[in-house]
């Protein structure tokens, strides 16, 4: 009879063991669910308040959404600069370190590096310091009447000049970039997007805007000086 009573009490005590152990497994497992939970939910809000302080361009008009590009340009705003960058169509920039030309394709603003010592995007901001925008036809071009030193670009007319896109979609620089057949075929995808081109005289750069998924995206940037090949 002794023996039956030990018994039971060891298996009593066996089994509390057995469900303290379980109930322990069990409260540390809701531990870590609730902390990966709360980590997931940190990283959506994070991502929210992101997303909310960027400025969205969403329906602006150009000359706003233009405004908007080049102050980011200008504080080297890398979060609202690629949301200019469409995933898909990408951004082109057009370079010349010899004597043809090269395009680069970039998604994420910060990878990009100039061809001259490796600078980064947003080093033009030292040359594009001002773009008041004129919506009028682009000025004529003659690199006889270019001196930098006379503060004089080569063009008839001095300032940011925003017009249609046509002159920059039957430039064909993609012709001699010694590209792929599939990029020549992104780049060509992108050309009937395009809608504005702005020239910058003091440099002779040009950025095309185009509007994708209803925001105006920058398609392409050319960043070459011209009469130095």
């Amino acid at each position: 009879m002794r023996n039956t009573i030990l018994y039971s009490l060891a298996l009593l005590v066996l089994l509390a063991t057995i469900t303290s152990c379980g109930s322990g497994d069990s409260e540390q497992s809701m531990a870590e669910q609730r902390a990966a939970d709360h980590e997931r939910l940190e990283k959506v809000q994070d991502e929210h308040i992101r997303r909310e302080s960027a400025p969205s361009q969403d329906s602006l008009p150009f000359e706003q959404a233009f405004s908007l590009f080049l102050s980011a340009l200008q504080t080297a705003d890398t979060t609202v600069v690629n949301q200019f960058i469409h995933p898909d169509h990408g951004l082109w920039i057009i370079e010349q370190p010899g004597a043809m030309p090269k395009m680069t394709r970039v998604t994420d603003i910060r990878d990009f590096r100039r061809e001259f010592q490796g600078r980064s995007f947003f080093t033009i901001r030292d040359e594009v310091k001002i773009c008041d925008l004129r919506e009028e036809a682009w000025p004529t071009f003659d690199c006889a009447d270019m001196n930098y030193d006379q503060g004089q670009s080569g063009y008839s007319k001095e300032g940011c000049f925003v017009s249609d896109a046509a002159k920059f979609r039957k430039s064909g620089y993609w012709d001699y970039a010694s590209l792929s057949d599939t990029d020549i075929k992104q780049i060509k995808a992108s050309l009937p997007v395009l809608q504005k081109s702005v020239l910058h005289t003091g440099t002779s750069f040009e950025f095309h805007f185009g509007t994708v998924d209803g925001q105006w995206r920058l398609l392409f940037a050319k960043l070459i000086y011209p009469c130095s090949a």
